[in-house]
């Protein structure tokens, strides 16, 4: 029994490791106008993990942004398979650049994240501010650095045929990125996160509709 009490122990321990938001931000604080949409993918190189995320951005109204987010994770570890990952997001559009004297384009976001892995699994809530400011580049194409600083409630849980527990914390998190304008049609956008662990993300969202 006390060998089994130890696993359990070790297990959460590693999913508190892995608990890290693995999603990121992905995205200045700029919203897309009512009715666009953007679809894209983006790779996440995590301390514990790898995963493979699609998204699809969409502009709700002048000045809410709404967001889903789809992909495979697969932490690192023995005898472990890419699992789901999943999150949705929101975004308020609180300044808007140059636009009433703002210094800067500054959102408040709030979203969710899920995802699993053999025998434990996690759910975050965060909620943070957005803060970026779009530069016009010499050859007419546009770079858009931004920052998030982000607080995150986050539970995950383990159930085995040896036993179960769970565990709740709060983390703060800090993503610094750019998404740079290939076109008016394709971004790419790079990102680290900066938390408990080191993340690093880089993605192309394509204007779609």
């Amino acid at each position: 029994m006390k060998k089994w009490s130890i696993l359990i122990v070790l297990v959460l321990a590693m999913a508190g490791g892995a608990s890290a938001q693995f999603l990121g931000q992905m995205s200045p604080a700029s919203i897309l106008t009512s009715g666009a949409g953007k679809i894209g993918g983006y790779v996440v190189i995590h301390d514990h993990a790898t995963a493979f995320v699609g998204s699809l951005r969409y502009g709700l109204s002048p000045d809410w942004e709404g967001r889903l987010r789809l992909g495979l994770i697969d932490f690192d570890g023995p005898n472990t398979d890419p699992h789901p990952i999943l999150g949705g997001d929101v975004k308020y559009h609180l300044w808007k650049y140059k636009e009433n004297n703002n210094p800067f384009d500054l959102s408040l976001c709030t979203g969710m994240e899920y995802a699993s892995s053999n025998h434990f699994n996690f759910f975050g809530i965060n909620g943070g501010v957005i803060g970026s400011m779009p530069l016009r580049l010499s050859n007419n194409t546009t770079i858009e650095p931004y920052s998030r600083l982000n607080l995150r409630y986050q539970h995950y849980s383990v159930d085995s045929d040896y036993g179960n527990g769970s565990a709740s914390d709060l983390k703060v998190d800090l993503n610094l990125g750019a998404a740079f304008a290939l076109t008016r049609y394709v971004d790419v956008t790079a990102e680290i996160q900066i938390n408990d662990y080191f993340a690093f993300y880089m993605g192309v969202d394509f204007l779609t509709f």
